[in-house]
């Protein structure tokens, strides 16, 4: 049994990771937190969206170096953990905590751990690759703060200890206090977001979205809809102006540096030294390979939807 469950929150445990993955999809866990507040690098407020609406299949990204490589060593890392500190009772948790007040807000955590001042609280794993090292040089990174107050919000635990493992052998602690300010502010995004998803009412797309765009409108009814005022439009042509404008700047600067450099490998100005990468590489005559071997090639086609992007036809 988890500290704190049957008067904070539930247990929900998980038979398969598909099993895990539909559980996901009933509330807002400590991962979606950041995403959701507009914190993440790689998620978006919608990409959060579609996923929990069924509108987009997250990507199946445990093959991914740096997940498999997290997962292998949390307990590695946990273990280094409990090792030094002694006096601490540290647990794993195999399972999903579900708020009892806002069956929505959902926790899954690493460990649970016993201060012997404070009582229960949570410990947090992670993992993180040299590029990353900055990110923790003044405490745990803020994206990773909105889930620790997360899992606090849900497990009403007055601390949460994080261990992090940078490079893998830069071994760190941090001991994150229960903190009424920001978690009122995590708690209020994502109580809003869950009644956007519940409305199905989505948030604002980001540029990053456009292939969860394009698989959710993957078929074009051939209509063409009438909407007088289209601010969006505006929008879109001021900066593919913009862009353009720029793209050309860009292109001829980089002929005249080119030009300079000839055909040495740079140039060392004042400000520094610039080079001019030049290689060979070998590709597929895809035109070659259909007109000589057309079985082989119908063979290996694969069928996707490609985004070719927007055009604008000025009425005359």
């Amino acid at each position: 049994m988890v500290s704190g469950e049957g008067k904070d929150f539930e247990l929900v445990v998980a038979a398969s990771d598909e099993e895990w993955l539909e559980i996901r999809k009933l509330g807002v866990g400590g991962s979606d937190v950041a995403a959701i507040m507009g914190l993440s690098r790689y998620r978006s407020p919608f990409s959060v969206y579609a996923e929990k609406t069924g509108l987009y299949k997250l990507e199946d990204i445990s093959s991914n170096p740096a997940v498999h490589w997290g997962t292998v060593l949390e307990p590695v890392v946990g273990a280094e953990y409990a090792r030094n500190h002694p006096d601490r009772e540290v647990r794993r948790v195999d399972a999903v905590c579900r708020s009892l007040k806002r069956p929505w807000a959902q926790a899954s955590l690493d460990f649970e751990v016993r201060d012997p001042e404070l009582g229960w609280g949570v410990l947090e794993i992670k993992t993180a690759g040299w590029r990353m090292a900055d990110d923790w040089a003044d405490g745990v990174p803020v994206y990773y703060q909105t889930q620790v107050a997360h899992y606090l919000s849900v497990t009403n635990r007055p601390f949460a200890d994080v261990a992090v493992l940078i490079g893998g052998q830069d071994y760190r602690e941090f001991r994150v206090m229960r903190d009424a300010e920001d978690e009122a502010a995590v708690v209020a995004a994502v109580d809003e977001f869950w009644g956007r998803v519940e409305r199905r009412d989505p948030p604002d797309v980001m540029g990053g979205d456009s292939p969860i765009l394009t698989e959710v409108h993957a078929e074009s009814d051939g209509e063409i809809k009438p909407s007088p005022d289209c601010p969006e439009l505006d929008v879109w042509l001021a900066a593919k102006e913009s862009a353009d404008d720029a793209k050309e700047r860009l292109a001829n600067a980089a002929a005249l540096l080119k030009g300079r450099i000839g055909d040495s490998k740079g140039i060392k100005t004042r400000s520094g030294t610039v080079t001019w990468t030049r290689s060979t590489e070998k590709r597929l005559d895809s035109k070659r390979l259909k007109a000589e071997e057309p079985e082989l090639y119908e063979k290996y086609l694969v069928e996707s939807v490609r985004d070719c992007g927007l055009r604008f036809k000025e009425d005359k």
